[in-house]
């Protein structure tokens, strides 16, 4: 044999040397790998950080109205393995990674396929990915490089040294993309189909199987037939694998594809409670599913209804409006409706109305007079409505106005808040205190007046402060509550304990107010017997409206629902002179019989019993008191037992006059003369509006009268029949001083031209028959006195104070 020539040794000891250093290669790479596998486990709480769940929010009865993308801009629901149809997993499996039960993380055949594949075609044709591999890209990112590559599989490799393969398939089809913003199976299956993903079926399985290839590309919403070319890849792949029959997989492929949002009717219901829903989110920020109180069906019945009522009012200047509807019970949000139309730009209308600061106008009256009532006053005390200026030492000067521009003279609380008369309101402000009524009206719920007493003044019973509708159908749903008070929720579970309710007012107060709100008659007399608050069953209302018509308002109850209505333009642009009545009042009369008739016959309101502690009776219209044969009206009133009138009435009485001259019939009179007439004597703080409103009255006789003394005639006598001997006057804060007067009387004998009256021995006036006058109050001691052709009188003293 001969000797290999120097070359071929050469040649042989380069080979050996190139193995050796391969061999050393191969065991430094096997290594290097068992460190990066071994030495460095994966880190499994990794797993644990995931993008946070989208906010899902449904109505009462589980329907979606919204779902709000996480941080990130993606849907994401979370799923269990448990919960995620193995119809997807099996799809997935067979297009995606066919060995997952075989291999460590990495596939050595795919690896090897690849690189044959990309040696043979001299371009990548398939990536070798694993499911494994997939996810760890999806935890650690990694370079679409040579080295990234192999920094997934060291850490697919890693990652399945961890957790078993339940863990990687449960977090896959939880991080995988599929387009339209949706991550997870779950996501993807409501997003395009519009129900849970265990109620898929084949063909849309399927689908969702294929979207992560290329989720923005394959997005069916937006290319439909390059995402059913993918489908029909899946459903070969899944054949091909035996996963699926030939029968299965003929149906699969003939199954027509209904895609929510686009040619199915969609679970969720359809562009609708818009702002209730950005009010939950501001409530609710956290991810995950929330159920709420609202009634769909009837928030989209509301919606329209708003739509129609603003249509109809748009010459009027209203350009929106709002509505909340809750229920008392539990004080639960059932509808929340913004604005006319949510997109409406040129409206605003993405403003929510039902949450805008507002001015609510006579709204905010009944907590000023049941405040009052809590104080001792009843709906049969009585209140002064005349012309009344405040602030005039400090030269600040208001003097409120009706809305009719008259003033009624004294009325009854229960009257004045039914009517809604302003000068009344402002007199029991003032009475009950303004810090105490501002405190009331924050316990209640109006917690946007958070300005001082001093910033609203007396205009704070009369609405100049601003508070938003919601607050304004919670604290009348106190109302209806029997005084305890109500903090509306949207959420549907156990109450917070910031929303325990408190009692407001007492039981009584509160069924008071109510009575008054619910008095059908008062309304008539306020708003017309045809007006839109007359609903055909018991309900209680109060409108409002703001300064210069800028907002009208109209909010009752029914022992079980309170509904609030707003109507208005957002640009603070007021409406052409519309009222709460008749710019909310329809709209309110709509919803709550649409309310009350939704909620069946046995939601129909009945008359409401007398609770325990107050009793039924009648009153004199005018003086509150028990009435007489001579008091002309009478009002039929619920009070407190306690509180009950017993003194008669002392206003109306019955006066003898000689009806050939008109004065007053004294004995000497021939009875066929004499003819009897009711007058009605007030109080000197109604002097001067009973002047022009009601017809004069002759003093009363007395006796001192020298017309009808007790023993006949006395000629020649002066006699000043008004004031008594010893009478107390008061001075009443808040009017006007040159308003107070005292009307002064006097009875001559024989008649005489005309009198003086002296007041501390000077003259203050000359009357002429029959010799009453007037003298504006001062405090003290005084001294009356009249003269007449060289009679005078006998003294009267009074104290003013």
């Amino acid at each position: 044999m001969s000797r290999p020539s120097s070359r071929h040794r050469r040649v042989l000891r380069f080979c050996a040397v190139a193995t050796g250093v391969a061999a050393l290669a191969t065991a430094a790479c096997a290594v290097a790998l068992w460190a990066a596998v071994v030495l460095r486990p994966f880190p499994v709480e990794d797993l644990h950080v995931r993008s946070g769940d989208s906010l899902r929010i449904h109505d009462s009865r589980g329907r979606m109205l919204r779902e709000v993308v996480n941080a990130d801009g993606e849907r994401v629901r979370w799923r269990a393995l448990e919960d995620i149809s193995p119809l997807v997993v099996q799809a997935t499996l067979a297009v995606e990674d066919a060995r997952f039960h075989e291999h460590a993380g990495v596939d050595p055949r795919a690896v090897a396929r690849a690189v044959a594949q990309a040696v043979r075609y001299r371009r990548v044709v398939s990536g070798a990915s694993t499911l494994t591999m997939q996810l760890s890209r999806r935890i650690h990112p990694h370079p679409r490089t040579l080295r990234g590559k192999l920094g997934e599989m060291v850490d697919a490799l890693r990652l399945e040294r961890a957790v078993d393969k339940h863990t990687v398939l449960e977090q896959y089809l939880n991080r995988a993309p599929y387009g339209a913003g949706a991550v997870g199976v779950e996501a993807a299956s409501q997003r395009y189909f519009g129900k849970p993903g265990m109620h898929l079926s084949l063909a849309e399985a399927a689908l969702l199987a294929g979207l992560p290839q290329a989720p923005t590309i394959l997005n069916p919403l937006k290319d439909l037939e390059r995402a059913r070319a993918r489908q029909r890849t899946v459903l070969a792949r899944m054949r091909a694998t035996g996963a699926i029959s030939d029968e299965e997989h003929a149906r699969a492929l003939a199954e027509p594809l209904r895609l929510a949002g686009r040619d199915a009717p969609p679970t969720p219901l359809p562009d609708t409670a818009l702002h209730f829903t950005d009010y939950v989110v501001s409530r609710h920020p956290a991810p995950g599913e929330v159920r709420t109180t609202l009634d769909g069906d009837l928030q989209q019945e509301v919606e329209s209804l708003v739509r129609g009522h603003v249509d109809s009012l748009a010459a009027g200047g209203v350009t929106n409006a709002a509505v909340v509807v809750l229920d008392n019970e539990a004080c639960h949000l059932l509808a929340m409706v913004g604005s006319a139309r949510y997109g409406d730009a040129a409206a605003s209308g993405a403003v929510n109305g039902a949450l805008a600061r507002r001015q609510p106008g006579s709204a905010l009256k009944p907590f000023t007079y049941a405040l009052a009532f809590e104080h001792g006053d009843t709906p049969a005390s009585v209140v002064a409505d005349v012309e009344t200026r405040y602030g005039e030492a400090d030269g600040d000067l208001f003097v409120p106005k009706n809305y009719s521009g008259d003033y009624s003279g004294p009325v009854l609380m229960g009257e004045a808040l039914g009517r809604s008369l302003n000068v009344p309101a402002i007199r029991v402000a003032r009475r009950v205190g303004l810090e105490p009524l501002l405190t009331r009206l924050r316990e209640v719920g109006f917690t946007s007046l958070d300005a001082p007493a001093s910033h609203y003044g007396l205009g704070l019973t009369l609405g100049n402060g601003e508070v938003t509708l919601l607050e304004l159908a919670q604290a009348y749903a106190m109302f209806a509550r029997g005084g305890l008070t109500c903090r509306a929720t949207p959420f549907d579970g156990p109450p917070q304990e910031s929303d325990t309710p408190r009692r407001a007012f007492s039981e009584e107060v509160a069924w008071q107010i109510t009575d008054v709100l619910g008095d059908e008659s008062l309304r008539m007399r306020a708003f017309g017997a045809g007006n839109a608050l007359m609903l055909g069953f018991p309900v209680a209302v109060k409108t409002g409206t703001s300064t210069n018509w800028r907002d009208n308002w109209a909010v009752g109850y029914t022992p079980r629902f309170t509904v609030a209505v707003w109507t208005g333009d957002f640009s603070n642009r007021p409406l052409h002179g519309m009222t709460g009545a008749t710019g909310a009042g329809p709209l309110f009369h709509k919803v709550m019989k649409r309310v009350v008739e939704r909620a069946g016959p046995a939601a129909l309101p009945a008359r409401a019993s007398l609770p325990a502690g107050l009793v039924e009776g009648t009153v004199c219209a005018h003086s509150g008191q028990v009435p007489t044969p001579l008091c002309p009206v009478r009002r039929r009133v619920r009070l407190p037992a306690a509180r009950v009138p017993d003194q008669p009435c002392p206003w109306h009485r019955e006066v003898r006059l000689d009806a050939r001259n008109g004065l007053l019939a004294g004995d000497t009179c021939p009875s066929e003369h004499v003819v009897k007439r009711v007058f009605t004597f007030l109080p000197p703080a109604y002097a001067t509006w009973q002047a022009t409103h009601t017809e004069a009255a002759p003093a009363a006789p007395s006796r001192y009268s020298p017309l009808c003394p007790e023993k006949g005639a006395v000629p020649g006598a002066a006699v000043i029949t008004w004031p008594r001997q010893g009478e107390v006057f008061l001075i009443e804060p808040g009017y006007a001083r040159r308003t107070q007067t005292l009307r002064l009387s006097a009875e001559v004998e024989p008649r005489l031209a005309g009198v003086t009256w002296l007041v501390d021995g000077r003259p203050v006036g000359r009357a002429a028959w029959p010799y009453d006058a007037s003298w504006a109050l001062q405090p003290g001691r005084h001294r009356l006195e009249v003269l007449a052709q060289g009679l005078r009188s006998e003294p009267v003293e009074i104290e003013v104070r």
